[in-house]
């Protein structure tokens, strides 16, 4: 879809200094190197760079409007139109608001402190094989992709609306006060969806409390016409919702959409039984661990909420699968592989023990775990609790990396552990070495850790190692 010159200004608020050569520009880009001739180049400055330093470059790859909040020398810009605005981030977030409203889809998004990118591709697959008001949606659903649900990703998200869509699938992020809020203003949701509350990023959002009033956001900044899907098992979440002036639709132990009679199948997933109204639907789920099956059923309800019936739903999460690095599986030379080293907080923790100890295995249960980064003062004591964790959930052995891993050990042997299993390693591949002198067929491995440990390491050069 194209812009005009006056969508831009009307958007954005923004002033002309320069007029340029064309009146219609192409798509939207914050990459000079991503500029092609007629885009719109958004001057973005963070931490590391300013764009307003590309203005030059992204003008001669074929930029025909320059979106910047710096006055710039016009020299050497060549036909490129400028407008001014007071923020470009905001701006970015203005025009991705402007595409949503012309294009009109209808808006799911969903936030929480675990479980968004499961749950968000739980939907997608649902919605990718559902019918609205009679129509197909196959082809017509926009989804987040990767990690694109903060400040600058969630815009550039809605920006690929090219007018066919009719739903939008959107993660929203945080990492400090006020960004929910604004994601939510941007993207103005008709269904929304909280996960979770749980410690995740206290460094900016200081303390329990402090997560739940930002993900609270979500509900805060809804239309009022919209409608709320609740995890009645959270309590946070519970207490968030009570604030919501439109329609509710619940989920959970209690909820009007609930998981019963779940079947742990080990690595093939588990089995359940989807209940709504007086509606039922046996489901085959490939994701392991009890919190997936939260995950699912929170998917569920969103879908439910827009209409979509139970056998289409049960479709849709049978037919999705584990994505790379958020607990998927894999075998290598008989010893099966738990690899969920995207992220880590307290709670997914512990579910990923959890579900290593869920998997019926005739060897050991192994655990490999980085630091949880971003917990600011509540660092220490999170550590020491995932020790003794490890000793309570019974893991036979524990690989260690980071500056925590002193405080794991001491709590994982203070809680029981022998010594001699408890083994802190220099780097990924000090532990790749020790783990694969160590490990037997028929033993399963837990590689988890925040996104800075990069612990997906450990796998690939545990692979290097044994070949």
């Amino acid at each position: 879809m194209s812009w005009s010159k006056q969508e831009i200004l009307l958007a954005t608020g923004g002033k002309i200094l320069r007029e340029g050569r064309e009146v219609v520009f192409g798509e939207v880009v914050t990459d000079s190197g991503k500029v092609v001739k007629g885009s719109v180049f958004v001057a973005l400055k963070g931490e590391r760079f300013d764009g307003h330093d590309f203005l030059r470059e992204a003008a001669r790859r074929g930029a025909a409007c320059l979106v910047v909040h710096k006055r710039p020398g016009v020299f050497h810009l060549k036909g490129a139109a400028v407008i001014r605005v007071r923020d470009t981030l905001k701006a970015l977030g203005d025009l991705a608001r402007h595409r949503r409203n012309m294009v009109a889809p209808k808006v799911l998004a969903i936030t929480g402190s675990n479980g968004k990118t499961t749950t968000k591709e739980m939907v997608a697959a649902i919605l990718d094989r559902a019918a609205i008001h009679g129509k197909s949606l196959r082809g017509r659903v926009l989804k987040t992709e990767g990690n694109f649900n903060n400040l600058v990703g969630l815009p550039l998200t809605l920006l690929r609306l090219k007018g066919r869509e009719r739903v939008a699938v959107l993660e929203l992020g945080t990492s400090r006060p006020g960004e929910i809020r604004r994601l939510t203003e941007i993207a103005d949701p008709d269904i929304g969806l909280i996960t979770s509350v749980a410690p995740a990023h206290l460094t900016g959002l200081r303390n329990l409390a402090g997560i739940a009033r930002e993900k609270g956001e979500l509900f805060r900044g809804m239309n009022p016409g919209g409608l709320a899907v609740v995890n009645m098992d959270d309590p946070w979440v519970r207490r968030l919702a009570g604030s919501f002036k439109g329609d509710k639709i619940t989920y959970g132990t209690s909820g009007e959409v609930r998981g019963e009679s779940r079947v742990s199948l080990g690595t093939q997933g588990a089995e359940f039984t989807l209940r709504a109204g007086s509606g039922r639907q046996r489901i085959r789920l490939k994701f392991c661990g009890e919190h997936n099956f939260s995950n699912a059923v929170g998917a569920a309800a969103m879908a439910y909420g827009l209409g979509v019936d139970l056998e289409t739903i049960g479709r849709g999460l049978e037919a999705v699968r584990p994505f790379l690095m958020r607990m998927s599986l894999e075998t290598w030379r008989g010893i099966g592989i738990i690899n969920d080293a995207y992220n880590a907080n307290p709670a997914s923790m512990e579910a990923a023990l959890k579900t290593l100890v869920e998997i019926g295995t005739t060897g050991e249960k192994i655990a490999i775990l980085g630091d949880m980064l971003e917990l600011g003062r509540e660092s220490g004591e999170s550590h020491r609790e995932l020790g003794k964790q490890v000793a309570r959930y019974g893991i036979d052995r524990l690989y260690l990396l980071g500056e925590q891993a002193r405080r794991v050990q001491q709590a994982a042997l203070l809680a029981g552990m022998e010594k001699g299993r408890v083994v802190i390693g220099k780097n990924h591949r000090q532990i790749a070495r020790i783990v694969q002198r160590q490990v037997r067929r028929g033993d399963w491995l837990l590689c988890k850790g925040s996104r800075g440990m990069k612990m997906e390491k450990v796998v690939e050069a545990l692979k290097e190692t044994g070949e």
